[in-house]
């Protein structure tokens, strides 16, 4: 019997054939449903972790800038406490540093705080940042009809010896 180029013998009747034709065009709209479903769900599962990736580093950031700016506190000459939000724009060289080392889409409107503390000869300098990180995950699940928090406040603070000190 001879075959088409689809794989069907050339004389079976039209019907036959046609039904054939339509089974493997519905097969194919379905293999392409059933790949976009698992997609979508394969892309939620990768981006969790990234998601959780992301506001780790987030963490990393807060601290390093709050290390860096207690760093340049204690070794001030006059420190004094202040505090601002992001972006800052203030003259205080200790928040200013501080606040470079941010990035203000991942901690949009954070807190930099700079207080100082105790009595000679143990004076210590504290530097504190916080803000809210918006985890992505959360707006996913809110999707589905969740109750999750809206942020997750993320707190991270030095303090250090000031270096100064004349008892």
């Amino acid at each position: 019997m001879p075959k088409q180029s689809g794989g069907l013998p050339v004389n079976l009747p039209i019907k036959v054939h046609q039904y054939f034709t339509d089974c493997r065009l519905r097969q194919k709209g379905q293999a392409a449903v059933e790949f976009t479903l698992a997609f979508i769900l394969l892309l939620i599962v990768a981006f969790i972790p990234a998601d959780f990736g992301l506001a780790f580093y987030t963490g990393q950031l807060a601290f390093n800038a709050s290390r860096e700016g207690a760093r340049i506190a204690a070794a001030e000459k006059n420190p004094t406490a202040a505090n601002c939000n992001m972006p800052c724009s203030t003259t205080n060289t200790i928040l200013l540093a501080t606040s470079k080392r941010l990035s203000s889409a991942l901690l949009p409107s954070a807190q930099i705080a700079l207080t100082l503390s105790g009595t000679c000869p143990l004076q210590m300098v504290t530097v504190s940042v916080s803000g809210n990180y918006n985890f992505f995950y959360y707006k996913l699940f809110r999707l589905f009809g969740q109750s999750v928090p809206n942020t997750t406040n993320m707190v991270r603070s030095t303090t250090m010896r000031w270096e100064h000190q004349s008892c």
